[in-house]
């Protein structure tokens, strides 16, 4: 009886004819974060419908009370099924739900030059440029008071009746700013959707909040692919310095005639340069101290004077060239000094096209919850869903959530779509790789993939691992093979994707990465993978960063070697796994070949709705799943 009123209260803006139970139950668990201030921290794998399910809770008590939803994703892409999503629900309940699409002012602006400029540098330089007034599109928007102009006015109303994605929306901006356009009508808005670092940057969630009218307390949070998350805010709190910027930047300090500094760096560049070769000596990487940078500077200029010479020359650079080294070091040395149990300082040695090899003096963050404990607690409530977010006691600790309300839910797919076989007499082991155990890997993979009907994605722990595989079965395989590669762009990325789309019918065989462009983050919507197949646990040998992640984790959770290793490779694991069912409608073959995936400490991690079939007869069990369209009840469980 409750839960009929409960559907009643939210069936005008559910934007389908049906609410699944699956969605009401995470809908009832929304709505209990909401009410009860707290933080949602929801496993809902794919299916249940999750985008929809948080949102029309969330939207409703927008609309109510005046709260402020704001929807993280990690990914520009991914913002589309919000829109969509939200269009829906306009249209059927006939609520006018005000949204604004936001992407990162870089990404918005008008002026040609922004392409081609760091972020950092375009920061720097959209500032100087409004500042002093030089900024067309920014002068056509604020009068000299900072009041909007007609113009701009103009364009907000024209936006306003309407959801639109940011490109649309940037389309009718063409005379004035995108970004303060957007702001402005991120003020009026109940739905705000944005990337991760609009509210996890350390410099910058503050003032997005001011910009936007609304005060964290007022916010409903919804982090979408929260799996994410911890790694993704690391990397915002983490900093880097490589010898090439300070190079290139002693080179910009001469071309402006600015003699002293440049001698400085110089000087510099041949400290960290000879310590970098000296600390190195064998290795690829090695801890460092706080002193290992300074030492360097202050034997040539007191630190602090240092960073504002950089400062002031970086400005001078931007206004004629747009982008500057001595900015980026001037922003490293910034934040060097940072001190706290939280970071690591270490020095690397890393592939370089041009140079063979480069030095990076490297700040990195371990604690991702120096950044999300205040924002997630501090938030009216906050909602943090994905597909793959086990064990979710992790999640909580390492984000740094006080009190949550915690949801596991199973696939909503029938279990006889799926077949999860496990090739147990394989492992990609350190200590057991050989030339024979490539072979015998190589000849297991022709079998699944010349056995399978339509497309077929092969997900290896490492790109030297794939080359070497991939090099054995080349010329056995009855499909064409597509590769993946280390650093593809967007449109090498699409154009990849487009080729293996197109060849679903007759069947194609993509070779990647787990954790690199197609294990997630990517829709293979529509029958598009037929089988997805794991090669080896994505175990990489622990460099120090991941050694000081677990040591970190074990000192705070006692838990270091999960937290820090095991379940975020795990989890990567299943985000390829799952690549294959994205609906209800279809079937996919998942093929999990090491026989460690059996063992307890690795399984726990896995969802369990993969029930895991142990390889007897890879011909029989592959052609009869894709015949049989049934149960899988023929097989024995393991």
């Amino acid at each position: 009886m409750m839960q009929d009123s409960f559907v009643r209260k939210y069936e005008n803006l559910f934007p389908h004819k049906v609410m699944r139970p699956a969605q009401v139950d995470f809908m009832e668990k929304v709505d209990e974060a909401i009410k009860g201030e707290k933080c949602l921290i929801a496993h809902a794998p794919t299916g249940i419908g999750k985008t929809c399910a948080a949102l029309v809770p969330a939207v409703y008590e927008s609309v109510e009370s005046g709260k402020k939803v704001i929807f993280l994703t990690p990914r520009h892409a991914q913002h589309k099924i919000v829109i969509e999503t939200l269009r829906d629900m306009k249209k059927k309940s006939g609520v006018n739900i005000k949204v604004t699409d936001l992407i990162g002012r870089k990404w918005l602006c008008n002026l040609p030059e922004s392409e081609t400029m760091y972020s950092a540098d375009f920061r720097e330089y959209c500032s100087v440029l409004r500042k002093e007034k030089r900024c067309e599109f920014h002068n056509r928007t604020y009068s000299d008071t900072m009041a909007l102009t007609d113009q701009a006015i103009k364009v907000i109303e024209e936006i306003d009746g309407a959801i639109m994605h940011s490109e649309d929306a940037k389309a009718l901006c063409t005379n004035v700013c995108p970004y303060a356009i957007f702001l402005e009508r991120a003020r009026k808005s109940n739905v705000i959707i944005a990337d991760y670092f609009h509210m996890f940057h350390p410099t910058m969630y503050k003032a997005f909040l001011a910009k936007i009218g609304a005060k964290l307390e007022d916010v409903i949070l919804i982090v979408d692919e929260a799996h994410n998350l911890p790694m993704r805010v690391r990397s915002l709190l983490s900093i880097q310095l490589s010898d090439r910027q300070v190079s290139g930047a002693v080179k910009e300090a001469n071309e402006i005639g600015e003699d002293e500094l440049a001698k400085d760096l110089e000087f510099v560049y041949t400290k960290l340069s000879d310590k970098a070769r000296k600390r190195l000596q064998g290795v690829n990487e090695k801890v460092i101290d706080i002193s290992d940078v300074c030492d360097a500077i202050e034997e040539t200029s007191d630190y602090g004077f240092f960073v504002e010479e950089l400062e002031r020359v970086a400005k001078i650079v931007r206004a004629e060239k747009k982008r500057s080294y001595l900015g980026g070091i001037a922003s490293f040395l910034d934040r060097w000094k940072e001190k706290g149990k939280e970071y690591v300082r270490i020095l690397k040695k890393v592939p370089s096209k041009r140079r063979g090899y480069i030095y990076l003096y490297t700040h990195e963050c371990l604690d991702p919850a120096i950044a999300t404990r205040s924002i997630l607690n501090g938030a009216h409530s906050s909602i943090l869903m994905s597909g793959t977010l086990l064990p979710l006691e992790m999640y909580k600790n390492v984000l740094g959530v006080d009190e949550s309300i915690e949801l596991k839910m199973d696939s909503p797919f029938p279990r006889s779509n799926k077949l999860s076989l496990v090739i147990r007499n394989v492992t990609t082991k350190y200590s057991m790789r050989s030339k024979k155990e490539s072979v015998k890997i190589a000849n297991y993979l022709v079998q699944i993939i010349n056995y399978t009907k339509g497309n077929v994605g092969v997900f290896f722990p490492s790109y030297s691992m794939r080359d070497e595989i991939y090099d054995i079965l080349a010329g056995d395989i009855n499909k064409q093979a597509l590769l993946e590669r280390q650093n593809m762009t967007k449109e090498e990325k699409y154009g990849l994707l487009g080729e293996f789309v197109r060849l679903k019918n007759v069947g194609a065989a993509l070779f990647a990465v787990v954790g690199a462009n197609f294990s997630e983050g990517v829709s293979f919507d529509g029958r598009i993978m037929n089988a997805s197949v794991l090669v080896g646990l994505p175990l990489q040998r622990p460099d120090i960063l991941t050694e000081n992640l677990i040591s970190y984790y074990d000192e705070k959770f006692r838990k270091g070697w999960e937290y820090g290793y095991v379940n975020p490779s795990m989890n990567r694991a299943v985000q390829a796994a799952g690549r294959c069912i994205r609906s209800e409608n279809e079937r996919g073959l998942i093929v999990f070949m090491d026989g460690r995936y059996l063992w307890p400490n690795y399984k726990k991690v896995i969802p369990k709705d993969y029930e895991f079939v142990v390889s007897q007869d890879l011909e029989k069990e592959i052609c009869g799943f894709f015949v049989d369209k049934g149960s899988l009840g023929a097989y024995s469980q393991k």
